[in-house]
C-alpha cells in the first residue's frame, strides 16, 4: 500500500519544458515512487485531483523567516505553506543566524527584529542547524546561506571601514567552515550601513571561496535607485572574474527617477549571461517593497551606524541638511506607509503624508515641522531607527519585464507568519501571504505573460537547480514528495497592504516530505514534516 496517491491530476513536472500530463502520483516513505496509471494501487490517503494541477512544492529562494525570528515564533510558517511553499532559504541580504563570531553578529539582526526577542543558543553553523533538527520541528524545509554582514560585524564590531588583508582571510576561513557544516552559500547586503565599505578585493575573495565550494552567492545590491546600473555592473564583474554562481536579490528600480534604468540593468545581466556568466536574479510580483525606514535617509546620515545616525539627526544643522536633501528626491510620500513602529500603533498603516497632515493640524505642528521629510527624521529618532515601511515605488512595467525574463526566479523576499500576527498591531507586506498565488493568478492566468509550465519552473525546478538542491523541485520518481495541488479556477491571492493577513485561495493540498500538510485549503494540525537541508 502507498502512503498517498494523487489521482487524475494534470501533472506539471517543474522542468519547464513538458506540457501537463494527466497522471497519478504515488508517494511512499517521503518519496515519489510511481508516476503513471495507478488504478491497481491503493493509498492510505487518496486525493482526487481531476481537473486540478499537480506541481512540485514551491521553493522560496529569498526568505527572511529566520532573521525576523518567525521561524521560531511560527514554526508552522503558515503564510508560506498555505501558498504552496515547501522549502525556504534563509540567511539572505547579508544576515544569517550563524555563525556567531561575537556581539556584532547578533547586532546585524537589529534591522529585522528587536534584540530583546532573540535568544541564541549556538555559535557555529553546524550547531545552529543541529539545534533546529533537535529542538525546533518545522512544517517546511529550511536551508540557509551565510550572511556576509553577520561575519563582518562579528569580526570588527561596529567599526565601519575596509577590512585588512588578514581580516579578509579570517572571513574567508569562516565561509569555508560554514560550507563544511551545511551552508548553501553566502549572501551580501551591500546597501546596508556596515557593509557599504566592503571593497572589490573583499567581495571577490569571498566569491572565490563560494565558487570553490560550488555554492551560491546572492547579493542585495549596493544601490537600487540612481546607482542601480553601477551596482549591477559591480556584481556582474565579480561573477565574470570568479565564475561564481550569482543570484541578484529582489532586482528592482526604486523610485520614478530610476525606472528608466531598469531595462539597462537587465540588458547588462543578459549580456553577461550570453557571454558565459552564471547569473540569475529573483523578483517578487508587487510594485511595493518593504525596507527599513533609514534607507529613506541620505547616505551620509547612515554611514556611521545606528548610534551615529541618532547622534547626527539630533543635531539641528544636520537635521536641516538631511531634510533639504530628501526634498530633492521628490518621493511620493503618500505611497510610503508605516508598517511597524515602536513609537505608536496609531501610526501603523498610515502614509508619511497622512502623518504629516495629522501633525500640521496639532497646535504645535508648526514648531515640530509637518513636512513629510521632518516626519521621517522624527520617526527615525523616536523609534531609535527600528521602524519599517511599505513603499510603492516600483513601476508595473518593470515588474512585468523582470518576471518575464528567462533568468528570473520568483521569490517572496518575505517572512512566514500566522494570521495571529495581526494582533501585534503591525502590518506586513502582502508578499508574506500571497507571493506565489499572485504570480500564478494575476501574471500567468490573467495577464498571460508566460505559459504555466514555464511559470511553475520559475518557482520549483529553477530555484532548486540554482541552489543545488538535489531530489527536489521536480516531479520525478525517486524525488522527495514535496507537492502542491492547485485549483486553477479559484486560485487567487487575498492579501493586500490594507488587509495583509489573508491566506490565498486555490492552493488545495500541500505535501511536504510525503506528509499532507494542507488539505482542502486548511492546515492539517500537528504536521511538521519539514527537514533541515544541509549542503553536502
Amino acid at each position: 500500500m502507498l502512503d498517498i496517491i494523487i489521482r487524475n491530476g494534470k501533472v506539471i513536472d517543474g522542468g519547464g519544458k513538458n506540457l501537463p500530463q494527466t497522471s497519478d502520483v504515488g508517494i511512499k516513505d517521503g518519496e515519489i515512487i510511481r508516476i503513471g496509471n495507478l488504478e491497481k494501487e491503493v493509498g492510505a490517503k487518496e486525493i482526487d485531483a481531476k481537473g486540478k494541477y499537480v506541481v512540485p512544492g514551491f521553493i522560496d529562494i529569498n526568505n527572511h523567516s529566520d532573521t525576523s525570528w518567525t521561524l521560531f515564533r511560527y514554526p508552522d510558517q503558515q503564510s508560506m505553506v498555505m501558498q504552496g511553499v515547501t522549502t525556504i532559504i534563509g540567511g539572505n541580504c547579508g544576515s544569517s543566524l550563524a555563525p556567531i563570531l561575537g556581539e556584532g553578529s547578533i547586532k546585524s539582526l537589529r534591522k529585522w527584529i528587536s534584540l530583546r526577542d532573540v535568544q541564541i543558543d549556538w555559535d557555529r553553523m553546524g550547531e545552529f542547524l543541529s539545534y533546529l533538527e533537535d529542538y525546533r520541528s518545522l512544517r517546511v524545509n529550511f536551508g540557509t546561506l551565510v550572511g556576509h554582514a553577520t561575519l563582518r560585524r562579528g569580526l570588527i564590531g561596529d567599526n565601519i571601514r575596509a577590512l585588512s588583508p588578514e581580516e579578509i582571510k579570517v572571513i574567508c576561513r569562516e565561509i569555508e567552515r560554514a560550507f563544511q557544516e551545511g551552508a548553501w552559500g553566502l549572501s551580501t547586503g551591500l546597501a546596508y550601513t556596515h557593509t557599504r565599505t566592503a571593497n572589490e578585493k573583499e567581495i571577490t575573495a569571498c566569491a572565490e571561496v563560494v565558487k570553490y565550494n560550488d555554492g551560491l552567492l546572492t547579493s542585495h545590491l549596493r544601490g537600487e535607485s540612481e546607482k542601480l546600473v553601477s551596482s549591477v555592473k559591480e556584481m556582474v564583474s565579480v561573477a565574470q572574474k570568479t565564475g561564481v554562481n550569482l543570484e541578484i536579490s529582489h532586482l528592482k528600480a526604486v523610485g520614478k527617477k530610476a525606472w528608466h534604468l531598469f531595462a539597462r540593468a537587465l540588458s547588462i545581466i543578459n549580456e553577461a549571461i550570453n557571454a558565459g556568466a552564471n547569473i540569475n536574479f529573483d523578483v517578487y510580483p508587487y510594485t511595493s517593497s518593504g525596507p527599513v525606514l533609514y534607507t529613506l535617509l541620505p547616505d551620509w546620515v547612515t554611514e556611521g551606524g545606528r548610534e551615529n545616525l541618532l547622534r547626527i539627526l539630533k543635531d539641528s544643522k544636520n537635521r536641516a541638511k538631511a531634510v533639504v536633501e530628501m526634498k530633492k528626491d521628490s518621493l511620493n510620500y503618500a505611497q510610503i506607509v508605516v508598517a511597524s513602529s515602536p513609537v505608536s500603533k496609531l501610526l501603523v498603516n498610515k502614509s508619511i503624508t497622512e502623518i504629516a497632515r495629522m501633525r500640521s493640524a496639532e497646535p504645535y505642528g508648526t514648531e515640530r515641522g509637518s513636512d513629510p521629510e521632518e516626519v521621517i527624521v522624527d520617526l527615525a529618532l523616536a523609534s531609535e531607527d527600528q521602524c519599517s515601511v511599505i513603499v510603492k515605488l516600483l513601476a508595473e512595467k518593470n515588474v512585468t519585464m523582470a518576471l518575464k525574463n528567462s533568468h528570473a526566479i520568483i521569490s517572496s523576499d518575505g517572512i512566514g507568519y500566522a494570521k495571529e500576527e495581526a494582533a501585534s498591531g503591525n502590518i506586513v507586506h502582502p508578499r508574506c501571504f500571497g507571493t506565489f498565488p499572485r504570480f500564478l493568478s494575476y501574471y500567468v492566468k490573467q495577464k498571460k505573460i508566460m505559459s504555466l509550465p514555464k511559470a511553475v519552473h520559475k518557482i520549483t525546478g529553477m530555484p532548486a537547480a540554482k541552489i543545488g538542491l538535489r531530489g527536489r523541485g521536480q516531479i520525478k520518481e525517486g524525488y522527495k514528495a514535496d507537492l502542491v495541488v492547485i485549483d486553477w479556477k479559484t486560485i487567487v491571492d487575498e492579501a493586500s497592504i490594507n488587509a495583509p493577513y489573508n491566506y490565498p485561495k486555490g492552493i488545495q493540498y500541500v505535501v511536504v516530505n510525503g506528509e499532507l500538510s494542507v488539505e482542502e485549503e486548511q492546515l492539517v494540525e500537528g504536521v511538521r514534516s519539514g527537514k533541515v537541508l544541509r549542503k553536502q
